[in-house]
């Protein structure tokens, strides 16, 4: 399972996006949130979690995210944005935010898949 990364911020979307693989996890990214929404829409089943900034041209991620759940109930969902003032039902991180801080969000969020011990 994916994460999806949106932000119009490109330079932000590539660090995140770094620290993610560096830490193991599958990463796609987008500066688009319309573009982001048509490709997660035609595959919900890759994501197990969408971070998404709160503020962006064309569609907020509010929006974003509300139309994702819509799609897929399982999918995670972390809204950041720099403002104080951001209301909503999903977990929210305040930007700027330590590399630390998105890992451990990170962690909290995706439902780790339970393995089965193999048998001898």
């Amino acid at each position: 399972m994916a994460i999806a990364i949106v932000d119009d911020e490109q330079d932000l979307v590539n660090l995140f996006s770094e620290a993610l693989q560096m830490s193991g996890y599958e990463v796609c990214t987008f500066t688009n949130p319309l573009l982001a929404y048509e490709h997660i829409k035609e595959n919900p089943m890759k994501y197990s979690l969408l971070i998404t900034d709160y503020r962006m041209p064309q569609m907020n991620g509010l929006m974003l995210a509300s139309k994702l759940s819509d799609i897929n109930k399982n999918l995670a969902i972390v809204i950041m944005s720099a403002y104080d003032d951001v209301k909503c039902n999903y977990k929210l991180m305040q930007k700027p935010l330590k590399i630390s801080t998105l890992i451990k969000v990170v962690k909290e969020s995706i439902i780790p898949i339970s393995i089965s011990p193999k048998k001898s």
